[in-house]
This record gives C-alpha cells, structure tokens and sequence, in this order.
C-alpha cells in the first residue's frame, strides 16, 4: 500500500478499483457526497452524463458507479467503483470529488481518499490535512500516462465551491447537484479495513468491519445472512465452491460476473435446470440473483468463458438503489427500492433482438425471496423496449434478469389516484 503526500503520484493496476472518499464519523459534522468526473484531454466534462455521483449513480459507460454509503468503525465513507478496464478512450482523467453543503472541509475530521482493488488490496492512501474553508475538493485523480494508469493526491480546494469546479472543468447543473447530500444506503463495496501508520485515519470497509466492530446490517436488511464477499476467478471452464454456511431455505444472494474478451458466460448450478448466468454480458459486466440449496451450506458453480473471468457472491445488502431519477446501464442487475409506489419507464436497446425481463420480488421473512417473482417487464426480440410499469410500495428487490440490452430507468412518483399497490410489512421493514 502506498501513503501519499499532497501532490504525489503512484501507479495503480488497470483493474476494476474501488475508491472510498471517507472521515471520521463524529456527530455535528459536515457531511461529505462524493463524485466522479469523467475528463476528456482538454481537460473537461463532455457532458453531464460524466458526472457520477449519488443521484447519477452509472456512467454511461457502465465504468464508473456511485455504490452507496457505509459507517462503522468510528469511519463513514462514500464509495465509487471504477473499471479501468471499461474507461473510454476520449477520457483522460478521472476526478474523484467531494463537496460540502452544511460546512466547510476544514470542519470535516479525518478527510481521506482511499484506493483498492476488488480483492481488498490497498493501492493507494491519502490524508487530507491542509483543508480550510474548501466547499468543493478534489482529493485524486485517475490518469493515464505512458499507457498506464497512475493515481495522484491532488488535494485541491475551491472556497466558491461547485461554482469553482464548473468553471474548471465545464458542466452544468449537475456538477451543482452533486453537493445534495446523499442518502445512507448499504455500500456494496467488500473491501477490507486496512492497518495504517499512527496517526492515520483508517478507512472503514462496507462489507468486512474490522476485527472487535460491532456494525449492524441495514435496517432494511434485518435477518439476512451478512457475510464478507468471496471471489473466484479463472480462465475457460471450471468448477468453483463458494465455501459459505449458507442457512437452509436462506434467501438469494448476489452474484456478480465480469468477463475480459468474450461477453458470453454460462454459470451453472449442478442439478438445476436453469442456469444462474446463460447470455451475454454486454459490457463485460453483469449482476443476478443467485438461490442457495434449500438444505444450505456450501454451493457449486460451474463456470464456462472462452476467456477470463471473475466472480464476486456478495450478500442482498449489495443490491444497489434505486431512486427518483434516471439511472442507466447494460445486461443484469439487481436493485433495492426502498420508497413510496411509483411510475418505472424502462427504455432499452439490443441490436441483437434479444429478450429483455424485469421482476420485482418481496416477501414476509427472506426466505420468501426463494419464490417466483411478479414480472414486470418481458420482451421477446425485443429490439427497442419502451414500457411504463407501476411498481408498489417498497422495500422490494427489482431485477432485470435477461438483457442483453443497453437500457435506461427513470422512476417518477406514481400519481395521486394510483393505488399503492401491496405494501409490504415484515423482514423488509
């Protein structure tokens, strides 16, 4: 792991990353909503769309994700992913950014910015502690250089704020609307609490609270089976064991697939007629439901890729929001909805004509998951999807579970004389 001063630079794997923009959690503070900027070699956004933060979540591009917030430890931090795998060519420079709407940072404790990859591996660490009355901050970047790809401590402050940063790197309301703090939502991110040199705040990792923490899942979340990810990686056909105690009748899980050269991925549970993963992974990326045995305990996948790939088994808490707003993406992906009925337009594209289907699922206790979801959405040679559909009142889990589809979300409230319909009670609450 590499400590950096202000103005310091090392080089980073070009690998899916995981950054935390963090501080202490003490009560009173200013709160903190970080972001990510997508530069171009001039130096400046190409638009609003890259702009990532908590109510844009997903880059076009899919390279770039805002995956929510995480407190424990005496740490709170906001959490972003970025695949340098996936980062257009247009883009030069990524920012990682954090804003102050109820304070200055020189009233934030123990700001810090931390790298690593999605194996918990620490690359690169930095401590903010010149900051005064900065609104806006660009604690890092990500460039390139030679090739490569290399992180740098930036540690630049704008006293005016957002309004500073706009002017320095083009943009509109968006850039404004990222100081909006950001709802507390579970953080997908699995990565590791690290050791750090006396004197240095630690940062505080999602899914994996440091050894003597006492962090209490969501409340959303309350009788899920909470365990830290596991990840398989390799290359072709082979069989995995994801070595867990699952509980029996336990609820689904989360398994997130990324692949290098070839899209297509079968994943397999042996003795089941349906495959877990069965298509094509548009953007080398994807995330569906997974059901354990009905007996628990550890599960067998067999994995087939004409290349390498990666799996990560993440808990329900990865799930990730789904919000007023637009959010966009490619393939599979489940999301939590945790608000009031509301209206979902889903857009989608597949030149191939493919299918595309959405669930919702909901239940009493979590094993209740186990059971067939209501579907929403379902498009056979579905080359454009333009549908509107009413979702009820949350929580629920909603999936979108064949696509191979670019596709677009936005959900608006549903209007007034809209019933609201099933309101759910139980382990969801």
């Amino acid at each position: 792991m590499t400590y950096m001063i202000k103005g310091a630079n090392a080089p980073v794997p070009a690998v899916p990353l995981r950054v935390a923009v963090g501080r202490q959690s003490v009560p009173g503070a200013p709160t903190v909503s970080a972001a990510a900027l997508l530069l171009d070699a001039a130096g400046a956004v190409r638009g609003d769309a890259d702009i990532v933060f908590h109510h844009r979540p997903v880059h076009p591009s899919g390279a770039v994700r805002h995956v929510g917030t995480g407190q424990g430890a005496g740490q709170l931090a906001e959490w972003l992913e970025v695949d340098l795998l996936r980062v257009e060519p247009d883009v030069q420079r990524v920012l990682i950014v954090g804003s102050c709407a109820d304070g200055t940072f020189g009233q934030v404790p123990g700001l810090y910015a931390q790298v690593s990859t999605f194996d918990a591996a620490v690359v690169a660490q930095y401590a903010v502690t010149d900051a005064t009355a900065e609104t806006a901050f660009v604690l890092g970047e990500l460039y390139r250089r030679d090739g490569a790809w290399r992180f740098r401590a930036v540690g630049q402050g704008y006293e005016d704020g957002l309004a500073g940063l706009t002017r320095d790197v083009g943009g509109s309301g968006a850039v404004t609307a990222v100081a909006a703090p950001a709802p507390v939502t579970p953080s997908p991110a699995p990565v590791t609490l690290v050791s750090a040199p006396a004197g240095f705040v630690p940062a505080y990792a999602a899914g994996a609270p440091a050894v003597g923490a006492s962090v209490e899942p969501p409340s959303w979340a309350a009788g899920f089976f909470m365990f830290e990810p596991r990840v398989y990686r390799g290359k072709g056909a082979k069989t995995v064991t994801v070595d867990l105690p699952f509980p029996p009748n336990g609820e689904p899980v989360i398994l997130e697939a990324r692949t290098e050269e070839y899209n297509f991925l079968s994943v397999k549970i042996p003795g089941r007629e349906d495959d877990v993963f069965l298509s094509d992974l548009p953007d080398h990326y994807g995330r569906q439901l997974m059901v354990p045995h009905r007996k628990g305990g550890p599960l067998t996948l067999k994995v087939r890729n004409s290349g390498a790939w990666q799996l990560t088994v993440l808990p329900l808490s990865a799930a990730l929001p789904l919000d007023f707003g637009t959010v966009t993406g490619s393939g599979h992906e489940v999301f939590l909805r945790t608000g009031p009925a509301a209206e979902l337009k889903v857009r989608a594209e597949d030149r191939h004509k493919g299918w595309f289907q959405m669930h919702y699922h909901w239940g009493d206790t979590p094993g209740d998951l186990r059971r067939p979801a209501k579907r929403i959405v379902y498009e056979w040679n579905g080359r454009r999807v333009r549908e509107k559909v009413a979702l009820p009142s949350g929580p629920l889990l909603v999936t979108i579970d064949k696509s191979r589809h670019q596709w677009e979300l936005t959900l608006d409230a549903a209007a007034p004389d809209e019933p609201a319909r099933g309101a759910r009670k139980g382990w969801l609450r």
